[in-house]
């Protein structure tokens, strides 16, 4: 009984927050990290929980027999909590910003008018809004919409020096937002090496006292049930909106089929089985496309629908309430194009929930990001208080086409720069002197694909990761890295009624802090979470 009451005390008043100090200034101390990776059997405990919380891959998509874990750190990562919870508070905020841009057509067929002719993604979404969303066509603020998003920040450390605020935007993906269920799912590998080793470096950190500082330190990532409650919410509105049934109605991924994150695709079809029982279809682009004759079949017209001639999208004599795509972001994975990029437009026609649809797919451009960083354009969608609040994450952006102060500095000292092109995870960011030789040799059309972008000096900290040796045993190993927050949301609306807008998780990347250009899959970066500290603690040992 004794112990139990000095365990008790031990955990009460300000030992957990002590505690997570503590275990921070382990995690930021490479010599702890070291000295962790070297115990022989933790790699093996992290890959077998990893393994068993299904944070897995296909190294050969086509062959389901194979799966291989997904790369991810050993320990989780420290991050200041006042910046963690101003940009899961600001979520909402940015969420309506882009149910608002989406909404507005006029406004992004101009602001992508130069772009549509360049890029081989927006050019087609732009074509296909124009036959859709035109003066003849369906309102899209009258849709049932649903946009599940993820917003990717980096701390600023020459920010953080100029007093200004340390958080800067990086971009806001609104399609094909990956690594949601893996990111929930790692925080549980993370809390269990942390209970079960921590007390090998300091003896006063028991699993016990470590669990209930984890309680305040490692934030929970519920993703997979905030995306399916989502989905879950706009398949009932389709079904208010279109009471009447004569097929079952499933919710349609659309996927490629040679997929390696097609478990983090599973994971959340699962929640939406077990959690709303909403049954799901898996089709990629290709497959839909040899239907296209067949897709659209007409609805019951609705006072309150988009279109005077609603028709319904019918996959393998199902009805689709919510197409959500998992792919579509890629030219090759329109293949063979014409065929899939008609089919494009026949799911746009639809009545089924696009997720996203075309025109929030184009709010996510890098050129619209660019654009809204200009006071007079965010404040067109939001109230002053509100847009000045989000654009205090905004890093400095400029059309490069454009002779600039910017790009006249970016000549000067391309080093301070990137240059970012608009295609979703394309791997092809230009860094240092290929900025300059771009801005200078390339033509105005070419430069018109990307945008210039301020470089952000994220703070460098210690990261412990394993790499496959030649035998294919994984050998443990610490890195200076630097990490990107993604904040995941959602947002459904029932034509201009909001029926859900929030915050579901997070995701934290890190990769070697030399290493410019990001993806897991490409092998730069890997799955992290945040442990979460007071600021002043966080900046005063990284700075």
């Amino acid at each position: 009984m004794g112990q139990r009451v000095s365990r008790a005390s031990l955990l009460a008043g300000n030992s957990a927050q002590s505690a997570l100090q503590r275990i921070a200034e382990l995690l930021l101390s490479e010599d702890a990290l070291r000295q962790l990776v070297a115990i022989d059997e933790i790699t093996d405990d992290a890959l077998a929980w990893a393994v068993a919380h299904g944070i897995v891959m296909y190294g050969a998509p086509m062959d389901k027999t194979q799966a291989t874990t997904l790369p991810f750190t050993l320990l989780p990562t420290p991050f200041p909590a006042d910046l963690y919870g101003q940009a899961m508070d600001m979520a909402a905020g940015f969420h309506t910003l882009m149910d608002k841009v989406a909404c507005d057509m006029p406004w992004l067929q101009q602001v992508l008018e130069v772009t549509g002719k360049i890029d081989p993604i927006c050019g087609p979404l732009l074509a296909i809004c124009s036959k859709v969303y035109g003066q003849e066509g369906k309102d899209h603020a009258l849709d049932i919409r649903l946009n599940m998003m993820r917003n990717d920040f980096m701390l600023d450390t020459a920010s953080h020096q100029r007093a200004a605020y340390p958080l800067k935007q990086i971009e806001l993906n609104m399609i094909s937002v990956s690594f949601s269920t893996h990111a929930q799912d790692i925080t549980e590998v993370h809390r269990y090496l942390l209970c079960k080793y921590l007390h090998r470096l300091d003896a006063m950190l028991t699993p016990e006292l470590v669990g209930v500082a984890l309680d305040h330190g490692l934030p929970a990532s519920p993703n997979a049930l905030g995306l399916a409650a989502a989905i879950a919410d706009a398949h009932r509105a389709y079904g208010k909106r279109w009471p009447h049934a004569e097929r079952n109605r499933v919710v349609l991924f659309i996927a490629d089929q040679a997929e390696s994150n097609e478990l983090d695709h599973r994971k959340l079809e699962m929640a939406l089985f077990k959690n709303h029982q909403i049954v799901s279809l898996r089709r990629s682009l290709t497959q839909v496309a040899a239907q296209r004759t067949s897709l659209l079949m007409p609805l019951a017209i609705h006072q309150n629908a988009g279109s005077m001639s609603p028709q319904a999208l019918i996959i393998d004599d199902h009805e689709v309430t919510v197409a959500y795509f998992r792919s579509g972001y890629w030219p090759e994975q329109y293949n063979p194009a014409e065929a899939c990029w008609e089919t494009r437009e026949l799911i746009e026609r639809s009545e089924a929930v696009k997720c996203p649809s075309a025109p929030a797919q184009l709010a996510g451009m890098k050129k619209v990001q660019q654009v809204l960083c200009k006071p007079d354009q965010i404040g067109l969608f939001l109230p002053s208080r509100q847009a000045e609040l989000l654009a205090r994450t905004f890093a400095k952006m400029s059309d490069p086409t454009v002779a600039s102060e910017d790009v006249r500095a970016a000549l000067r000292d391309p080093s301070d720069w990137v240059l970012k092109p608009q295609i979703e995870g394309s791997g092809r960011l230009l860094f240092d002197a290929e900025i300059s030789d771009a801005l200078q040799s390339r033509s105005e059309a070419e430069l018109a694909e990307f945008i210039l972008m301020e470089r952000i000096r994220p703070p460098i900290t210690p990261s412990a990761i394993y790499n496959a040796d030649n035998s294919g045993r994984a050998v443990p190993s610490v890195r200076s890295s630097v990490g990107e927050l993604g904040i995941f949301g959602t947002l459904v609306a029932d034509g201009r009624r909001q029926l859900r807008n929030d915050a579901c998780g997070h995701l934290l990347r890190s990769k070697a802090h030399q290493t410019n250009q990001g993806g897991v899959f490409v092998g730069n970066a890997v799955v992290d979470a945040p442990l979460l500290l007071p600021s002043q603690v966080f900046w005063s040992r990284v700075l």
